[in-house]
């Protein structure tokens, strides 16, 4: 029987155990593998049975199938309890950040009225002259602070809270834009960062992130943590 008419018959067969279900089966599983043998065998044509080398490969096909398909199995439950672990262990971790003060990448934070903020930026490249915006939630440009050259590097920024014309302003969630050029009024890229004091962490499907100020920051974005302290006012 050729191997046309043999997958056509085995297709009819019901199938069960981890065989891989579709519609029109293009993919087979180790339990199909097996019944394909032993419907080959059934359909043999009695005068010109299946040779004794080629079933012994056919067999070594299915035993060879059988060990990948068990390391498979193995190699994704160890993934997924390792993963687990890790996981577990990183969430006890994050925990201990609560009260600690940190520095993350991010340009959002929580304003406490009459009180200062702490943020810094960092300059990819030798600069001319800094424009430095703060914004509230609706976009609008609250304050703005004009600085001069400086060099690639890290620098640290303490805002009063306070408008252009010195009034504190409400409290609400803000946010800091930083543009910069070179000498020949290029723009320079600036990162920038928060720091802040961690007061809670949220576990999250896709992991856990720290509160600073009610806003969320991905564990990832910290770049330096120190004891706690407050804000300046």
């Amino acid at each position: 029987m050729d191997n046309i008419n043999l997958i056509q018959n085995f297709r009819g067969i019901p199938l069960t155990g981890s065989s891989v279900q579709s519609s029109n089966k293009a993919v087979l599983g180790k339990d199909d593998f097996l019944k394909l043998l032993i419907t080959q065998i059934n359909y043999q044509d009695p005068l010109n049975p299946i040779r004794s080398t080629e079933f012994a490969s056919q067999l070594a096909q299915f035993s060879s199938l059988e060990q990948l398909y068990n390391i498979n199995l193995n190699l994704s439950r160890n993934i997924d309890a390792s993963y687990a672990t890790n996981r577990s262990i990183t969430n006890a971790l994050i925990a201990n950040l609560i009260g600690k003060k940190v520095t993350v990448y991010g340009d959002s934070f929580k304003l406490e009225f009459g009180k200062g903020l702490e943020f810094g930026y960092e300059l990819k490249g030798d600069v001319k002259s800094i424009e430095i915006k703060i914004l509230d939630s609706s976009g609008n440009v609250v304050r703005t602070f004009k600085l001069g050259e400086r060099k690639s590097g890290r620098y640290d920024f303490k805002w009063d809270g306070r408008d252009e014309f010195g009034n504190y302003l409400p409290a609400g969630n803000y946010k800091v834009r930083i543009e910069a050029v070179d000498e020949n009024v290029k723009p320079v890229a600036v990162n920038t960062y928060i720091s802040g004091i961690v007061e809670g962490v949220r576990y999250k499907a896709d992991g856990a992130v720290i509160l600073i100020g009610g806003v969320e920051f991905n564990i990832a974005d910290v770049i330096e943590i120190k004891d706690g302290g407050g804000n300046d006012n």
